[in-house]
């Protein structure tokens, strides 16, 4: 769980100083959210090193991700709030792409596209109005799902748990509870709900103990919602090798062993 942390802001000046100095420490910038009048930052390890902006409009950070796309970088995290939006990037090579729709409807319109040209979700925000869809070419396939409430939330999530899906993503907007799921078998998913921020910290707390990492945290309709993770061990033909060599000298030895007496025995028996 090396890196997995989180920062907490109430002003947007003093929480980028704070991410900066973060990075410049060697952690890796995955999530924002705003609520309640915080900025929360949380890090985890990635393949390359991480970016952010902000921005005072859509169109504005539109125009930043093309230059990001210019210098090697690809948006992987977008968030608004109090009238910024502050997208996360990440020194990459591979596809990237975002959508920005007017309504829900029209944004799954632009998911459906988007999976046709082989891009995954990785991330939805809604401000100002507008529904931001974050597009990357991870493995595996991808789902959503959304409600109205967080009761009716927690059942989709249970139940695309069910299909084999991972929460990766949660999103609130417009009196919708939004999430990002995938197809991840290297990955086991949980999440954490809280009224107050110190509620969630302390449960971040806890499944830091049981090995998850924080991925992702949202707040909205007065609740604090976490993503986090765990990575599944999954033995490699290598470590079948190894077991396989491993049970051989066992039984190697125990013949030796066997042999040995034998010879005890029949010495005893001709002496």
């Amino acid at each position: 769980m090396s890196n997995n942390a989180y920062t907490v802001r109430e002003n947007l000046n003093e929480f980028e100083e704070s991410v900066l100095g973060d990075l410049n420490q060697g952690y890796d910038l995955v999530d924002v959210a705003y609520g309640d009048g915080r900025w929360v930052g949380t890090y985890q390890d990635t393949p390359g090193n991480t970016g952010f902006s902000s921005a005072s409009s859509v169109s504005e950070l539109e125009q930043t991700v093309q230059q990001a796309w210019n210098q090697g970088y690809s948006l992987t995290d977008v968030e608004y709030g109090d009238g910024v939006w502050f997208g996360t990037f990440e020194q990459d090579s591979g596809a990237n792409a975002y959508s920005t729709s007017t309504s829900l409807t029209e944004l799954t319109e632009d998911i459906s596209g988007r999976w046709n040209q082989g891009y995954e979700l990785v991330d939805v925000e809604y401000g100002d109005g507008i529904w931001f869809g974050t597009y990357r070419d991870v493995p595996g396939s991808n789902g959503y799902s959304s409600a109205s409430s967080i009761d009716e939330f927690k059942q989709d999530i249970s139940q695309m748990w069910d299909k084999g899906y991972d929460l990766v993503d949660v999103e609130y907007g417009d009196g919708i509870w939004f999430g990002v799921f995938q197809d991840d078998s290297s990955i086991t998913s949980g999440y954490i709900t809280a009224s107050t921020f110190d509620g969630l910290a302390e449960g971040i707390c806890e499944v830091w103990c049981e090995g998850y990492e924080l991925v992702d945290i949202e707040y909205g309709d007065g609740i604090w919602l976490g993503t986090v993770e765990k990575e599944i061990y999954t033995p490699s033909y290598s470590d079948f090798g190894l077991e396989m060599l491993r049970l051989q000298m066992e039984h190697d030895m125990q013949m030796d062993a066997i042999q040995m007496m034998s010879d005890v025995i029949a010495d005893t028996k001709y002496a």
